[in-house]
């Protein structure tokens, strides 16, 4: 019995040494201001991936490509994904999947997700630029479609197209109508991070070939104050910083610390608290750089340009997507 008692309490100390050994590098990766569902994401991966002897997040390959300081800063300021109600796809890397049957996750709020219903690993790919004194981390999201289901457009399109397609399928003469323009396989989305040389972040997510802050028209083509989330769209992935506001405008040209309050901003808003969504944790995501990649092997994409194509690729201020 002593001897059973002791294995327990060798076994409880490495439990909690294991626990504060997560909390301390949490702290160690400035993440201690960050909400209860990150931290609390941070922290499970944390214990799973030592219990399992390590997890393949990239860090590695992150080194490797970029050396250990910016390494660091990819892994540090990698954005925590929400997704909106009906939105059952994750990024996922397309080497590996490029089909919803290997491509969706459970579409549940309370859940975290870290893979789909058939294993595949949520992945992001990276890249860095460096431009007169500033870092820029490009963070780039596969799915494997795109369908725009804005004000049920798809569903209307499916309604006025019906007849014609009924008519097609009686007499194979009668042309079936063309594929859903709001729809494509395919899809590349983004997420940036701007870190000047006196210590100030920056963030802005692609959206509707373009780029937006917050979701109201004021933040478009806008770059915002780094919360650690984007939110992803039901369907066409585009992407906006989930945040608190009152008002119809809004100014993000200051900072939360100057506009809370004052221009529609009440302050960022977390998934878990004000946005109750499923979530996929920066944790979670496995990354993999850009410039490690074979690009002249990658497939053809359904009329979507990849990122190492797009000239924000290099030009990490260029508006364009």
């Amino acid at each position: 019995m002593a001897s059973e008692r002791g294995q327990a309490t060798i076994e409880w100390t490495a439990v909690v040494l294991l626990v504060a050994l997560a909390f301390a590098t949490i702290l160690a990766l400035g993440l201690s201001h960050m909400d209860g569902r990150t931290y609390g994401g941070a922290l499970a991966r944390a214990i799973v991936c030592a219990a399992r002897g390590g997890c393949d997040d990239g860090h590695d390959a992150l080194a490797s490509a970029y050396g250990a300081r910016d390494a660091a800063l990819v892994r540090q300021y990698a954005p925590s994904l929400v997704y909106e109600p009906g939105e059952k796809e994750i990024p996922i890397d397309y080497r590996q999947c490029r089909t919803t049957a290997c491509g969706n996750a459970p579409d549940d709020p309370s859940l975290d997700v870290s893979q789909t219903d058939a294993g595949v690993p949520a992945s992001v790919f990276t890249h860095v630029v460096h431009e007169d004194g500033h870092t820029f981390l490009q963070y780039w999201f596969y799915y494997v479609d795109s369908n725009t289901t804005w004000a049920g457009s798809d569903k209307a399109y499916k309604v006025a197209t019906s007849p014609l397609n009924l008519v097609h399928k009686v007499w194979k003469k009668v042309p079936a109508a063309p594929r859903y323009p709001g729809f494509h396989h395919d899809d590349w989305e983004g997420y940036q991070v701007e870190l000047d040389p006196g210590g100030g972040v920056r963030v802005r997510a692609t959206a509707h070939h373009g780029y937006q802050y917050c979701k109201q028209r004021q933040c478009a083509d806008q770059w915002g104050p780094w919360t650690g989330w984007t939110r992803v769209s039901r369907g066409s992935h585009a992407g906006h910083i989930p945040l608190r506001t009152h008002l119809r405008g809004v100014d993000v040209t200051s900072g939360f610390p100057f506009v809370r309050g004052s221009y529609g901003i009440d302050g960022p808003s977390y998934p878990g608290v004000d946005v109750r969504e499923r979530t996929t944790v920066a944790a979670d995501l496995r990354l993999i750089p850009l410039e490690t990649v074979d690009q002249n092997a990658a497939p053809e994409f359904d009329g979507i340009t990849p990122p190492w194509n797009k000239p924000v690729y290099w030009d990490p201020v260029d508006d364009g997507t």
